[in-house]
């Protein structure tokens, strides 16, 4: 009993090891706040490829910080690079910084474009989704736009 628990233990600790080897030779995560880094680990309990493109970094909220989008179009879990994707796009996770330096999830979704822009001054996150989001077929074109709220994006109000 003793041999398969140490077995065992040691197996996790293999399988621990590879999924950071593939994380860490794949693009580098430990720049990532911890926020994003325990964000893309909950993702997968496989080997994890991450493809040029599956993080951007850029100011989002107009802090002057950077924030991080994870497009998990560019993800692979297990040999799986289809996982987190389907009809109404791909799932893309969106991380905003706080003014205490802390980063909060903004968006956690399927999305099929997402884009960032300034609309009348204000940090604006203007996404496109499947249509049944805005009550409509699947097909049918819904794009909504939120704004940042110096703590979320939101709908305008």
């Amino acid at each position: 009993m003793l041999k398969k628990l140490a077995l065992l233990c040691i197996l996790a600790l293999g399988l621990s090891t590879s999924i950071t080897t593939a994380i860490a030779q794949s693009q580098s995560t430990r720049s990532l706040p911890a926020l994003v880094q325990t964000e893309i680990k909950k993702a997968c309990d496989e080997l994890i490829v991450l493809k040029p493109g599956f993080v951007t970094i850029k100011d989002i909220n107009g802090d002057g910080v950077d924030d991080y989008i994870l497009d998990y179009s560019n993800f692979e879990c297990g040999g799986n690079s289809l996982l987190y994707c389907g009809s109404a796009g791909c799932l893309t996770q969106v991380f905003a910084s706080l003014p205490n330096g802390t980063y909060v999830k903004v968006l956690d979704e399927n999305v099929r474009n997402i884009k960032f822009a300034k609309i009348k001054g204000r940090s604006a996150m203007i996404l496109d989704l499947h249509g049944s989001a805005c009550g409509r077929a699947g097909a049918a074109a819904c794009v909504i736009t939120l704004f940042w709220n110096g703590q979320t994006f939101s709908p305008a109000n």
